[in-house]
């Protein structure tokens, strides 16, 4: 049976797994709705979604899909949605925002809305100046419009603290899993101990802890699935709320609620025993979050290349070079006509990479091997 926590002090119970609708096939409308719909029969009653997921459509599979239910069902179900600075920088942008998600969702009242993507501290007072998105946000929810402000972040565990202690939201959404756990911690302690709700996204490091077969198994558990040992990892900290996940159609979704069913409580020993499994991994590795695009003023897609020598690493090099053919195939979609060697160094992707990882270095290496240098 579906295990609930309270979401901080808002008074609102929610799944400990919540579905991350950013994962469906934008061109398959009735494959999301039935997804959505297995999650809420099976229990899941926290959705997470946002402007710009599968191709801009998510939030209206969300919409059409609650449209489906019972009236009774539909209002024991919390969407969380967000409005980011990047493209909703005012006080002004953001209430439009919240207009549009409304009649997208089809609901009178936002469950949970996030300030999104909050990476620093130096972006953080920005989202919360006067005439900011915060402000915004903060009318809409005295009007009505919205239930309770959080925000998302994958900001460094001490920035994180430090927004805690400013006392301007009921929840945080954070990157954590097994890769960058250190690197979160602290902000997802002191998140909950702030009487936050506390929801966490990317258990599977953005794809990146499935990619290598015999590390998967070597962390799997008993069941045989990393997966299940992934979202185990989360599931078992008491100060988590909810774990996200991205699931894509109705057998992903059964397969992680039984994950979820399956833990009774959180459960110290279950962290512990995986961590030690997970130790000869080591942390450095990209997830993919593209954060660091919108820093590089080279506009060099970074991810690619910093993934590409993940898969180096992960000693399947041929792999690497196969990727690489395809993105010199079509060059304009892909790597934008740049290359590693159009690299300055200027060192601005390494300060706001969520997981800190060395790109510099990484994007030499890479590029020595793909030839380029």
């Amino acid at each position: 049976m579906m295990r609930y926590k309270e979401f901080g002090r808002t008074g609102k119970k929610v799944s400990v797994l919540g579905l991350g609708c950013m994962r469906f096939d934008p061109t398959n409308e009735p494959l999301a709705i039935e997804t959505i719909l297995t999650a809420i029969q099976l229990g899941i009653n926290y959705l997470d979604t946002a402007p710009g997921y599968c191709q801009d459509k998510s939030e209206e599979f969300v919409g059409r899909a609650l449209a489906e239910l019972p009236v009774e069902t539909r209002k024991k179900v919390y969407v969380s949605t967000k409005s980011t600075i990047y493209s909703d920088p005012t006080a002004e942008a953001v209430r439009r925002r919240i207009e549009q998600q409304l009649k997208r969702l089809g609901k009178e009242k936002i469950d949970f809305y996030n300030m999104w993507n909050i990476m620093d501290l130096e972006q953080y007072e920005r989202v919360m100046a006067r005439g900011g998105p915060y402000e915004g946000a903060l009318r809409a929810k005295e009007e009505g419009l919205i239930d309770h402000l959080c925000c998302t972040s994958h900001a460094s565990g001490e920035d994180v603290v430090k927004m805690v202690k400013e006392g301007a939201f009921e929840g945080i959404t954070l990157g954590y899993n097994l890769l960058n756990h250190t690197f979160h911690q602290a902000g997802l302690k002191a998140a909950a101990a702030a009487g936050w709700g506390v929801v966490t996204m990317n258990p599977l490091g953005g794809g990146l802890l499935t990619r290598d077969a015999a590390k998967r198994r070597s962390l799997s558990d008993s069941s045989g699935s990393f997966v299940a040992t992934a979202l185990r990892f989360n599931l078992a900290h008491s100060e988590i709320t909810v774990v996200l996940s991205g699931m894509k159609n109705p057998a992903e979704v059964r397969a992680n609620v039984a994950t979820a069913v399956s833990l009774e409580r959180p459960d110290p020993e279950i962290i512990e025993n995986i961590l030690e499994r997970f130790a000869a991994l080591g942390e450095s590795f990209c997830t993919g979050c593209r954060y660091c695009l919108e820093y590089c003023p080279q506009g060099i897609q970074i991810h690619l290349y910093t993934q590409m020598w993940d898969q180096v690493r992960l000693k399947i090099p041929e792999e690497a070079q196969r990727v690489y053919e395809i993105y010199l195939g079509d060059e304009n979609r892909w790597l934008q006509g740049k290359r590693t060697t159009d690299c300055t160094e200027c060192g601005e992707c390494e300060e706001h990479c969520p997981q800190r990882l060395p790109i510099r270095e990484y994007l030499d290496k890479i590029g020595r091997f793909l030839g380029e240098k």
